[in-house]
């Protein structure tokens, strides 16, 4: 993942960017209203779906861990195709 170039690291960017456009809702969002109700009463659930600060945050944490999987996902990429020819020859 170090030796990712900067043309690697922003098509990865621009991926992530499309995925993310792709979903009105951030699935992180969803995960968290629905656990909330077995912790929290609905009046203090309703101010974190109201609170901008926590959708940015959310926005934030999923974008920097698809970044983090996409990157992964090519240097193992990088890796099979740089060893599978070796083995081929």
């Amino acid at each position: 993942m170090k030796n990712l170039s900067e043309t690697d690291l922003e098509r990865i960017g621009d991926e992530v960017d499309a995925m993310m456009e792709r979903h009105k809702i951030n699935p992180l969002m969803t995960a968290l209203c629905a656990f909330l109700p077995k912790h929290f009463d609905y009046p203090a659930i309703e101010m974190v779906d109201e609170d901008d600060e926590q959708y940015e945050a959310a926005e934030n944490f999923l974008r920097d861990a698809l970044v983090k999987v996409a990157k992964r996902e090519m240097a193992i990429g990088i890796w099979k195709n740089k060893n599978s020819y070796d083995e081929v020859a």
